[in-house]
């Protein structure tokens, strides 16, 4: 038995590192969401875009899967969720996506777009200018799949 408070110490860093190192050894890391998060990734562009940044996605849409079928949301720094409405889809084979904040008149239309085409966030062909993310921080984006068997995934960009 450990009586003194040095020993009481060690002792709780040991079973703390033993918790730490190992856990991850004990977790199965290899489930499909893995995988599937894998292929996804975001950044944000600020670069030739009258008004604000968008965040860029890439990700397969292959055969109008992916996010051609799915529910996006967005979290923003402050945790409020917001749904992404379809925007104008090009090709229902882009790996290339774009997220955009802009407010319609329309009651009830979301704040968030998506779209496959450049020319709705690099031009003013569709809109006169894509607006700021406010608030400023990591926006979280959950993209989930319509179908059942489909995992979700999670990307993270700062803005």
């Amino acid at each position: 038995m450990v009586k003194s408070p040095r020993g009481i110490i060690l002792l709780l860093c040991l079973i703390s590192a033993v918790i730490l190192f190992g856990y991850p050894l004990l977790v199965d890391l290899s489930r499909p969401c893995d995988a599937v998060a894998s292929e996804f990734g975001a950044v944000a562009v600020t670069a030739g875009i009258p008004g604000g940044s968008v965040i860029q996605i890439t990700a397969p849409c292959p055969d109008g899967g992916v996010l051609c079928n799915a529910r996006i949301y967005l979290v923003d720094p402050d945790g409020m969720y917001h749904v992404v409405g379809k925007g104008v889809f090009g090709s229902s084979e882009s790996v290339v996506w774009y997220i955009f904040h802009y407010q319609r008149p329309e009651a009830g239309a979301p704040e968030y777009w998506i779209t496959d085409d450049t020319e709705m966030v690099f031009t003013r062909t569709y809109i006169e200018s894509v607006e700021p993310f406010e608030p400023r921080g990591i926006w979280m984006i959950e993209i989930v799949p319509l179908r059942d068997d489909a995992v979700a995934s999670e990307l993270s960009v700062a803005l």
